[in-house]
């Protein structure tokens, strides 16, 4: 994980005015997909994982598409074993984060922690991966970000199971956990560093990233995430472009075989390597659906 900004990407964190209003059709980030043989339309969804499922609990509309399907897809299920199969990817098997920061490193990221929690210690995550410290310091950083426990994400598939309703994943956790938590360890510290280092800034950046969400600019959205420079270049294109396209592989099958109700991160809709675009490229059609 190259720095905050790739973090927002993976996660795609939220926080800010629930009123904002889309300035045009296309800024929703509700989109029906319909033709090229399909027999009845699937619907694309653009979660923000950290959000809260109220969110869509708002949106009468999606509510009813929701209901309409006859099955759900996410990033990856997200079931009663996603905790343990992410868990060895979070943790150092034969290293710790004392070993891996100088004396100097350790005390500033562990005065970091300690000045928002005192509860909290570097010393309790030792054998925790850098790159997992930097998810546990965000949110000690935004106390309003709510837990996965009642997310958007996994609200969607709550539903489904609660409704009979089929649940597909497009990757494994196995797949997301080495994506985000296996790097180099000095990658990863650096970041942490610079997390902590700049927090201010990744603020600001925060606030922004969530008011675009909220308002459902999708061209702001697009500006937002194509904005890279060198050093996340790499990890930019797996996380988005490499992993799109491994997505656009899968679905077309899938729709065809019943009709869906697709969430995963907006990010993945926005763009020209988006989901939006790259359907289209596929012969079907995209029609956005406001929301309110």
């Amino acid at each position: 994980m190259k720095n905050i900004k790739l973090l927002l990407v993976a996660l795609l964190c939220f926080g800010l005015n629930l009123n904002a209003q889309p300035k045009k059709d296309t800024n929703t980030l509700l989109w029906e997909v319909s033709g090229n043989g399909l027999k009845k339309p699937s619907y694309l969804f653009g979660t923000h994982h950290f959000t809260n499922k109220e969110f869509a609990d708002t949106m009468q509309v999606l509510q009813e598409k929701l209901k309409s399907v006859n099955g759900v897809v996410g990033e990856i299920v997200m079931d009663g074993t996603l905790q343990g199969r992410m868990a060895p990817f979070l943790v150092m098997k034969n290293n710790t984060l004392d070993s891996v920061f100088t004396p100097a490193e350790y005390k500033e990221v562990d005065d970091y922690i300690k000045a928002r929690n005192p509860a909290v210690n570097l010393k309790q995550l030792n054998r925790f991966k850098p790159a997992m410290v930097g998810v546990l310091i965000m949110l000690l950083d935004n106390p309003e970000m709510r837990s996965l426990m009642n997310g958007i994400d996994e609200s969607f598939q709550k539903y489904a199971k609660a409704n009979a309703k089929s649940i597909h994943g497009l990757e494994t956790a196995e797949y997301q956990g080495a994506l985000l938590f296996d790097d180099d360890l000095q990658k990863q510290k650096k970041a942490l560093l610079k997390s902590v280092r700049e927090s201010d800034k990744n603020k600001i950046k925060l606030q922004e990233l969530t008011g675009y969400y909220l308002a459902q600019d999708i061209d702001k959205l697009t500006q937002f995430f194509k904005a890279q420079d060198e050093e996340t270049k790499e990890f930019m294109t797996e996380m988005l472009k490499n992993r799109n396209q491994r997505w656009l592989d899968q679905l077309p099958a899938l729709m065809e075989k019943e009709s869906l109700f697709i969430a995963v991160g907006a990010g993945h809709l926005v763009g020209d390597e988006g989901l939006i675009k790259g359907l289209q490229a596929k012969g079907y059609t995209l029609k956005p659906i406001a929301t309110k």
